[in-house]
């Protein structure tokens, strides 16, 4: 477990939430609404994710790589759940980083990670890779 990596942070919302298409693992397509920003530090490196909002059921979801992946990590990145406190703020704890139902499956269909959410700094908590 890695405590440093468990956040509380303000969102910065956009002014607009955009309608995104995300590509699947299988071909599909998932869409989102581009709802706002996290911005936080790993070890001193600043890092900034998107973060999108499920349009039927208004549940947060927040994919994302950083530079484990491929190696450490799932090759396509990792979920994590976010929870929303008072005040605009939101839990974010790295070390839930789960891997995608198709990192265990080629028959689900997931989400691909945003080009935006692939940080250059690792993240190293949460779920690993496997054999």
């Amino acid at each position: 477990e890695a405590p440093r990596l468990r956040y509380e942070l303000p969102v910065e919302r956009f002014a607009e939430s955009d309608r995104v298409e995300m590509q699947t693992s299988t071909g599909d397509v998932a869409t989102y609404l581009k709802w706002g920003s996290i911005s936080f530090d790993v070890d001193g490196e600043p890092a900034k994710l998107a973060l999108y909002r499920d349009d039927e059921h208004g549940d947060f979801f927040l994919p994302f790589a950083d530079s484990t992946r491929g190696t450490e990590t799932y090759a396509s990145g990792r979920y994590l759940e976010v929870r929303e406190l008072p005040g605009g703020k939101l839990a974010v704890d790295f070390n839930y980083a789960y891997n995608p139902y198709c990192a265990y499956n080629g028959h689900w269909s997931c989400p691909l990670t945003p080009f935006e959410n692939r940080l250059k700094v690792p993240i190293r908590a949460g779920e690993k890779s496997f054999k």
